[in-house]
């Protein structure tokens, strides 16, 4: 892979620490030298993979890689999409694929499906695809408890890349399935794409081929043509199979090669054309409106020649890439802490776009009525890169940033995970052709390259990607009265003005402060208690607070952090409510201690460890996680969050114009009518549950906030904070004495007030009637009291996945009348004990009624004789599984933590009963829980249907 950054929060750079650097990068550049790399050699093959070509010309990668354990990543690709198809056959690539779930030689009808999910796997997590305009990618998920597991899902591959029947009868089936996918996409994003797509892409056949395809097409193609886009396109040479597992990897390729082999080499292949994108001297500009758009974006595309990576000195270049489009966006970022930000988000970024082409982007979310003014400032920083460049402080902090990054990867290549490989080959396949050297070359090359990268060879990139050629304007924006639009004049003058700009150079203001000047002086561990469920161990600390840590090997270089405590906005009255929403986002914008957000940015710029405070209803607390260097940098934020937390009016007004900008045509929108629609009724219209509005944001008020969230951290003594990770808990323990020993403490400890939000009783039916487009969306929650145990839980997890099965069978494939459909359950415990089981799909808004009784039939068959032997074995296999993979992820066991100490007082006592649960699951407890769970004279029904 070309490594790809990520921002993340970042840390202190102190005297000594910059000389160690300086030492460092010295040290790295004599590395270099010996080295003598050469640029021109071609970037090599990681040697932990094994790719060849077989005789038919088939590619193959396979690799060996026990994480997640038990398991492999299977994928076929087809290099092919819906840029290959005929005139006759636009959406027929898209059909093609779904085709391939309907049955194959050896898996006829649905019979794939279900066998998969007898050994339990998913529809969607594990058994999935895409298609899109230069590929169609299959993915499986399958376990390794047997060799006949594997052969299976190798014969699957086999059977979808030469043997799928397209039998007449189910390609008609599924076309109602098709047509309803493509209804689904309709809203004003579609019908805006629909008219500057063709626009960007300048006269190329991409223009013409969206993969959802022509909806006559769809509805009315003769299967012949479906069959002849797969003639043509579903051949050897133009697929790769992944098999990416724990596993023996010279065995699995013998066997890979012996099965895929089989197949036919293609007899007087089609000619594969590659389409190209046709320059253009001119600027192109496209502007579209809508009624139903929330609210205005810009966009200026610079298109250039795909550049693909083959020689050592084309990863270098990448890295170049990496660094410019970190530094532009850090300072657009840095625009959004303004009091009247000019945009609500601005961006630009160099990448690849699809077929033969990349793109330089400029991005503006912007305010409505100040399209011109957003687009501006985002076109006005770039332009200030190229007249003036970035500066070496910039430079060099993102170097670090990077080499600090890159290494955690490698320090983490022992546990990455199977499906980050598969995907990796798969763009090593594609049009793109990713390099994939290995974690190893690749970390060497940045340790080598990064130090000797000039200030001038990234700022060359400016002249090269911003460019008067090639350029193309696309302007979105809602339909407002008395709002202004730019027209293709405006943009074309506003272009030339920034061109002609004089500007001045960017200041790039630093600190070299502390992040923490006095370290608190703390206070010790006064009770530790093993707790031998979980093999975790609990610390309370002198001051009253509680940590529980749980060590790990899932990561090399990961810990997970939480802490809660008890209280959240439910103490305050509704007259603090908004401002009780917005503490926690106010808070994290306005930065820490003397340092503003811009400031503290680049200071922690080189740390690898995010961490977010949060006000939630019930409690307040952090989430967050670090590499295991950066532990103790994160452990000070915290400290500075409760002692010295900062509190920005600049902060607040830039987050309440960017808040207002996205809210004020957000009721135009008929799915955001329809979800405030639907959160107002479930909550009775409780004066609490109001969805947020431009008119709420007038309520909060920044001297309220400021004191709301200094109240929420103030006391250590009733949180608990957990840890998981790759943590030594010897090491953590003087540093949690040190930060969380040393916060302020109090006696007096909070609970959370229970607000009484509860959902209607009886039936209750509201229609949202909005939107031109003929299509409707539909919720039934079905809710109620519930007597909360763990046992009870889990009995509702599998009724939620046994209907969700049966309504994909019924609604979707023997009625082609939803493209999505499922009953998401979920209970709580606080406020109340209840239950709420969300019915979902979205259809023909004639088909609505239909639909509904179609649904609550099948609910009342459960009822009277529950789920079939088989239909409860697939349900409670998917679950094991499920548990067998979250075993092994941090993440899984910081939740267990926090909420056994949140819903059951830290009592582990029923840890360890999840499969004696599941496995004593019988059809008729089930029977009975569908019979507790759903009554049909307590409901809450939400449809959505076109405006009259």
């Amino acid at each position: 892979m070309i490594f790809q950054i990520h921002i993340s929060v970042k840390i202190n750079v102190n005297t000594m620490k910059n000389l160690l650097i300086v030492l460092f990068l010295f040290s790295t550049l004599l590395l270099s030298a010996q080295q003598n790399i050469d640029l021109n050699d071609p970037i090599p093959l990681d040697p932990k993979v094994s790719k060849g070509v077989l005789e038919n010309g088939m590619t193959y990668y396979v690799r060996a890689n026990d994480n997640p354990q038990n398991r492999a990543e299977l994928m076929l690709i087809v290099k092919a999409g819906s840029v290959d198809e005929d005139d006759d056959q636009k959406g027929l690539a898209h059909f093609a694929e779904h085709m391939a779930f309907n049955g194959t030689k050896n898996f006829p009808k649905h019979e794939l499906i279900n066998y998969f999910e007898s050994i339990g796997m998913e529809f969607g997590p594990e058994i999935n695809a895409y298609t899109s305009f230069d590929e169609t990618v299959y993915m499986l998920k399958v376990p390794l408890d047997s060799t006949l597991y594997m052969e299976k899902g190798l014969q699957v591959l086999y059977d979808w890349a030469s043997q799928i029947t397209d039998s007449d009868e189910e390609i008609n089936n599924e076309r109602g399935v098709i047509l309803e996918e493509e209804r689904g996409g309709r809203n004003a994003s579609f019908r805006m794409q629909q008219e500057w797509l063709p626009v960007f892409l300048h006269d190329s056949k991409y223009a013409e081929r969206l993969p959802i395809g022509d909806v006559d097409i769809i509805e009315n193609a003769p299967p012949e043509k479906l069959r002849r886009f797969r003639d043509d396109w579903y051949r050897t040479d133009l697929q790769a199979v992944i098999v990416v597992g724990d596993f023996n990897q010279e065995e699995m390729v013998e066997q890979v090669k012996e099965k895929f082999s089989q197949i036919p080499a293609p007899e007087n292949p089609r000619a594969k054309e590659i389409f190209d994108i046709p320059d253009h001297e001119e600027t192109l500009v496209s502007i579209t409106t809508d009624k139903e758009a929330q609210y205005p974006v810009a966009y200026v595309f610079h298109k250039h020649p795909l550049e693909k990576a083959k020689t050592v000195g084309d990863y270098r270049k990448s890295i170049l890439h990496s660094l410019y489009n970190t530094m532009i966006n850090t300072r657009l970022s840095e625009k959004t802490q303004e009091a009247e930000p000019p945009f609500i988000v601005g961006q630009s970024t160099f990448t690849e776009l699809f077929g033969p082409k990349s793109v330089y982007q400029s991005a503006a979310v912007c305010n409505n009525g100040q399209i011109e003014e957003g687009l501006k400032a985002v076109l006005l920083e770039n332009e200030r890169v190229k007249q003036f460049g970035f500066t070496e402080s910039e430079l060099e902090r993102q170097k670090s940033a990077l080499l600090n990054q890159i290494e955690k990867a490698y320090n983490e290549r022992e546990t990455r995970k199977s499906i980050n490989y598969a995907q990796e080959y798969q763009r090593n396949f594609l049009m793109t052709e990713e390099p994939i050297p290995g974690i190893e070359n690749e970390y060497e090359y940045f340790k080598t390259f990064l130090p000797e990268i000039t200030l001038e060879e990234v700022n060359e990139l400016a002249d090269k990607w911003i460019t008067e050629e090639n350029r193309v304007v696309v302007v979105t924006a809602p339909e407002i009265e008395g709002t202004e639009i730019p027209d293709e004049e405006d943009i074309l003058a506003l272009l030339e003005e920034v061109e002609n700009a004089e500007l001045e150079p960017y200041e790039d203001t630093v600190s070299d402060t502390p992040l923490l000047e006095d370290k608190p002086n703390g206070s010790s561990v006064v009770n530790e208690k093993q707790i031998e469920k979980v093999d975790a161990v609990e610390w309370t600390l002198r001051n009253g607070a509680k940590v529980v840590v749980k060590t790990t090997d899932f990561k090399d270089d990961e810990i997970l952090f939480s802490a809660w405590s008890p209280g959240g906005t439910s103490l305050y009255d509704l007259e603090d409510d908004v401002s009780a929403g917005l503490a926690d986002a106010i808070m994290a914008m306005s930065g820490i201690g003397q340092f503003d957000k811009i400031t503290l940015d680049k200071m922690l710029s080189d740390k690898v460890f995010s961490l977010s405070p949060y006000v939630s209803t019930l409690r307040e607390g952090f989430d967050g996680n670090s590499s295991v260097e950066d532990l103790e940098t994160m452990l000070q934020m915290v400290y500075l969050y409760f002692t010295r937390p900062r509190f920005d009016e600049t902060s607040f007004q830039a987050y309440i114009s960017r808040m207002r900008g996205t809210l004020e045509n957000r009721s135009a929108s008929p799915e955001a009518a329809f979800q405030d629609t639907l959160t107002t009724v479930l909550a009775n219209y409780h004066e609490r549950s109001r969805p947020m509005s431009v008119e709420l944001l007038d309520e909060a008020d920044f001297e309220r906030i400021k004191n709301i969230a200094k109240e929420r951290f103030r006391n250590a003594a009733d949180f608990t904070f957990f840890f998981v990770g790759n943590v030594d808990p010897q090491t953590l323990k003087p540093l949690v004495e040190q930060y969380i020993g040393g916060l302020p403490y109090f006696d007096d400890r909070e609970e959370w007030r229970n607000l009484g939000i509860d959902p209607p009783s009886g039936v209750v039916e509201k229609a949202v009637k909005k939107g031109q487009e003929e299509r409707s969306r539909q919720y039934i929650v079905f809710h109620g009291d519930f007597d909360y145990s763990t046992e009870k839980a889990m009995e509702l997890d599998a009724l939620g996945r046994i209907l969700s099965t049966r309504l994909l069978e019924e609604i979707r494939e023997e009625r082609s009348s939803v493209y999505s459909i499922g009953a998401r359950p979920s209970s709580s415990k606080y406020p109340d004990e209840e239950y709420t089981i969300a019915i979902y799909y979205g259809t023909d808004p004639e088909k609505v009624e239909e639909l509904k009784q179609a649904v609550f039939d099948e609910i009342q068959h459960f009822a009277e004789n529950g789920p079939s032997e088989e239909e409860l074995a697939k349900a409670k296999e998917k679950m094991l599984r499920e548990r067998e993979l979250a075993l092994r992820e941090n993440n899984f066991w910081l939740n267990i933590l926090s909420n056994t100490y949140y819903m059951k007082d830290g009592d582990f006592s029923e840890f360890g009963s999840y499969e004696n649960i599941v496995n004593n699951m019988t059809v008729e407890s089930v029977r009975k829980a569908f019979n507790t769970y759903f009554d049909f004279d307590n409901y809450v029904s939400v449809v959505l249907k076109p405006a009259e």
